[in-house]
């Protein structure tokens, strides 16, 4: 993205409705595994302008890393002490150094020019037993000139995530489509972007009275989410899986020959 994008992102991601209710979103499915970690360490890949980061800071010590100065020189101003200029694709981390990574609509930008790489990269420096958390858009035909301003290679099918995912080794958790309720607004949306000249209309905040009915929507998919249930259709995706737990190593000692002493 371009300055005025990164500059309108940090302006409103605290209060728009996109943004916030992935949020609930996400935090519906995170506290299902943090309340015995309470100071995990937590990485977003993608960071951008960091509100998903200052977001992440109430379950334990969050790292951001992100590729464009940009965004983050914006999220400097959040005073997020842990931030790195760098690519997905080569994560400047060791292996199995935190207990949750998230990436919030990463995948599909074109700056991961192989997606599955940063999986694997994900997958990497997760500790045995972490979670990962990853939102992404979905459905190829929905895309617009909004994807073009926001730098997106493509949209995915969750069938398609899903694969990636347990590819690499990651087991169970939860994948389901989300703005399930909003798709028939997401269309329309994408289809009159398509006609017209500007691509304003979607990267601006609404109204509040509309932001608060949107967002009282995306409150409904967290809630569904939050009860174990999914959706099968949606103009994003939510992945929450895990990585294997370590196995413990039994071994195995030899018979060991007890003496005992006869006592006269």
């Amino acid at each position: 993205m371009e300055w005025p994008e990164y500059e309108r992102m940090y302006q409103v991601e605290d209060s728009h409705w996109w943004f916030v209710g992935r949020r609930q979103l996400a935090q519906v499915l995170i506290e299902q595994c943090s309340a015995s970690h309470p100071k995990q360490r937590i990485l977003d890949i993608g960071c951008g302008t960091g509100g998903n980061l200052a977001f992440l800071a109430r379950w334990g010590d969050g790292f951001g890393v992100d590729l464009s100065p940009l965004a983050l020189s914006l999220a400097c101003h959040r005073c997020l002490p842990r931030l790195a200029q760098a690519s997905g694709l080569a994560l400047p981390y060791a292996d199995q150094s935190f207990d949750l990574v998230t990436l919030f609509d990463v995948l599909y930008h074109r700056w991961i020019s192989d997606d599955d790489q940063a999986v694997r990269e994900a997958y990497r420096v997760l500790r045995p037993g972490g979670w990962l958390l990853l939102t992404d858009s979905a459905l190829p035909s929905l895309w617009s000139l909004h994807d073009e301003i926001y730098y997106a290679r493509q949209r995915y099918t969750l069938g398609v995530v899903q694969a990636k995912l347990r590819g690499v080794g990651f087991q169970g958790g939860v994948f389901s489509y989300i703005n399930a309720l909003l798709l028939p607004f997401v269309a329309a949306t994408r289809l009159v972007t398509r006609w017209l000249p500007s691509a304003e209309m979607d990267v601006q905040p609404p109204p509040h009275w509309l932001n608060q009915l949107l967002l009282g929507v995306r409150s409904l998919e967290a809630a569904w989410l939050g009860r174990g249930h999914t959706f099968p259709l949606g103009s994003s995706l939510i992945c929450f899986t895990q990585k294997p737990p370590a196995v413990p190593v039994v071994l195995k000692l030899p018979a060991e020959e007890i003496l005992y002493e006869q006592v006269s």
